[in-house]
C-alpha cells in the first residue's frame, strides 16, 4: 500500500507541475499575441518621436531614428495616400506628381512645431 500511495503522489505532483507549465505557456503565448497590438505605433506617435517625417512629395518618410514599427506605419500610410492622390489626379485629369507636390506643400504647412519634414533638396528639417 505504501508503494501505491507514493506512485499516486508522484503522479499527482507530475500532473500539477505539467498543468502549471501549460498555464505558463498559454499566458506567454497570449502576451506575445497581444504585444504587437498594444505597442502598435501611430503616425502621430512616430512623428512626435522623430521616427517619421513628411517629404516634399506628400508621403511619409523614415528619419534616421526610424525603426521597423515606424516603417510599417510608413508603408500603410503611403499606400493609402497614393491611392487617394491617384483618385484625385484621375478626377482632375492631371499627373500624379502634380497632386503629390501640392499635397506635400499642404502637409508641410500644417505640420505641428517640432516635427520633421524633408525639403525638396532632401534635407531633414525640424519645424
Amino acid at each position: 500500500m505504501t508503494y501505491s500511495k507514493k506512485k499516486t503522489t508522484f503522479f499527482s505532483i507530475y500532473l500539477k507541475e505539467l498543468s502549471m507549465n501549460i498555464k505558463s505557456l498559454l499566458i506567454a503565448a497570449a502576451l506575445l499575441i497581444a504585444s504587437p497590438l498594444s505597442f502598435a505605433l501611430t503616425l502621430d506617435e512616430a512623428r512626435e518621436k522623430g521616427m517619421l517625417g513628411e517629404n516634399a512629395s506628400g508621403y511619409v518618410e523614415m528619419t534616421p531614428r526610424g525603426n521597423a514599427d515606424a516603417k510599417a506605419v510608413m508603408v500603410e500610410i503611403n499606400s493609402k495616400r497614393k491611392s487617394k492622390y491617384q483618385a484625385i489626379a484621375n478626377e482632375q485629369n492631371t499627373a500624379l506628381k502634380n497632386i503629390e507636390k501640392i499635397a506635400g506643400e499642404k502637409i508641410t504647412e500644417k505640420l505641428p512645431a517640432g516635427q520633421f519634414y524633408k525639403d525638396v533638396n532632401g534635407k531633414w528639417n525640424k519645424k
